[in-house]
């Protein structure tokens, strides 16, 4: 494997996706579908009014369908269900993309078995690597377009290297420091064409909340494909400015991870 250009990961990418496009399309529908209607039903639910007017004994009175209490209850297992589900998700999205990358068939079933196994890994990684980006946004923004660039590639270097934690992130802030322009470049044109793809998508649903949910749940799944491959193509392209990389050593990592 070489070193490559912002448009040949750029162009890598779509080839890829496009080869193994009804298998990662699979994989992301599988959780997306169910977990984004869960969250349009509880904003539709919380949106509409939830008092009625009724009569008793020729009085008449506002009574409340629902408590507040149980709505901020069910928002609240809502999310924490969808942040374990979305982490099983990208475990097995990222694996997939791997596989797709160098030319190993894709399977939905063993892709979500090594995300559930992993799934606790991936969430931990995503909850540090977001609170220190979060963190350096807070801090005059500069800081967390850095720790946003360094820290880019710590999924593939946990699911592809099988580093755990601050160990994923010192290995992703280890490959990108020397080539931050680079890294930044193709994290900041990726992020263009997803979020450009989402809107332009996302835009068919209107104001009503099924058409938006149904559109905005095709958005979600037809770019984050494209997202984890450019992921994993920009940590394989960082290692290989770094290190001698075929196809069979990665073979063997992901085998000796598994």
């Amino acid at each position: 494997m070489r070193p490559r250009s912002l448009g040949e990961i750029l162009s890598a990418a779509f080839e890829i996706y496009k080869t193994n496009a009804s298998k990662l399309i699979l994989i992301v529908a599988i959780v997306v579908v169910p977990l984004s209607l869960l969250g349009a039903l509880i904003v539709h639910t919380v949106a509409a009014s939830n008092e009625r007017t009724v009569t008793v004994l020729g009085q008449t009175q506002t009574i409340s369908d629902r408590t507040f209490a149980a709505v901020v209850a069910g928002s609240l297992i809502a999310a924490i269900v969808g942040v374990i589900i979305s982490a099983v998700l990208q475990a097995a999205m990222m694996r997939a993309a791997t596989l797709a990358t160098i030319g190993d068939p894709v399977d939905v079933e063993s892709s979500y078995r090594w995300g559930l196994k992993r799934f606790g890994s991936v969430l931990l990684v995503g909850l540090l690597v977001g609170l220190a980006v979060g963190i350096g946004f807070l801090l005059l923004i500069i800081p967390g377009i850095i720790f946003l660039t360094l820290f880019s590639v710590s999924i593939p270097a946990l699911v592809i290297e099988n580093r755990r934690g601050t160990d994923a992130m010192k290995r992703s802030w280890e490959l990108a420091k020397e080539h931050f322009w680079h890294v930044l470049g193709v994290v900041v044109v990726a992020a263009i064409i997803t979020g450009v793809v989402s809107s332009v998508i996302g835009s068919f649903g209107g104001s009503n909340w099924f058409g938006s949910w149904i559109f905005s749940a095709i958005a979600q799944i037809i770019t984050a494909p494209f997202s984890a491959l450019v992921s994993v193509l920009l940590y394989l392209d960082l290692r290989a400015r770094k290190e001698a990389l075929t196809a069979d050593s990665l073979r063997g990592e992901l085998v000796s991870g598994a």
